[in-house]
């Protein structure tokens, strides 16, 4: 294993599961790729984007924190707009030849993504590589 690429949102579950997965980079010395999502919404009038570019500066910083409290290696940070959550982080970890996907059980964002986690449900079907889901 020698990529590992974290899908996070600054939710409790993500950083979880940026913690496992910084903890498992610097066991397996392996490169560590944190991804986050900025969903994108179009309305009639205008377009959304959630989280805004302060509260993604924040999530940024509090990502930065989780893996240096964990003591895992430098990560590279990739910050992408998407209306298909699940779709981007799939699709990164192809573009980025990962070997694991590390993500939380559920996370912050829409209703949906709320009841069911099916952003980490579908990721989980359809990846290519295995997926790790921390609780």
């Amino acid at each position: 294993m020698k990529h590992i690429l974290v899908a996070f949102d600054g939710s409790d579950p993500s950083n979880r599961a940026l913690e496992h997965a910084a903890k498992m980079a610097k066991a397996l010395k392996a490169k560590l790729t944190i991804l986050i999502v900025r969903l994108v919404v179009v309305g009639r009038s205008r377009i959304l984007v959630a989280p805004d570019k302060e509260e993604a500066l924040v999530i940024l910083d509090q990502a930065k924190d989780v893996v240096s409290a964990a003591g895992g290696p430098k990560p590279t940070i990739v910050e992408k707009k998407s209306r298909d959550i699940a779709y981007t982080i799939i699709d990164e970890a192809i573009k980025k030849k990962v070997d694991l996907i590390v993500m939380g059980a559920s996370g912050k964002g829409t209703v949906k993504m709320f009841l069911l986690g099916s952003v980490s449900e579908e990721v989980l079907r359809k990846s290519a590589c295995p997926v790790t889901i921390v609780h």
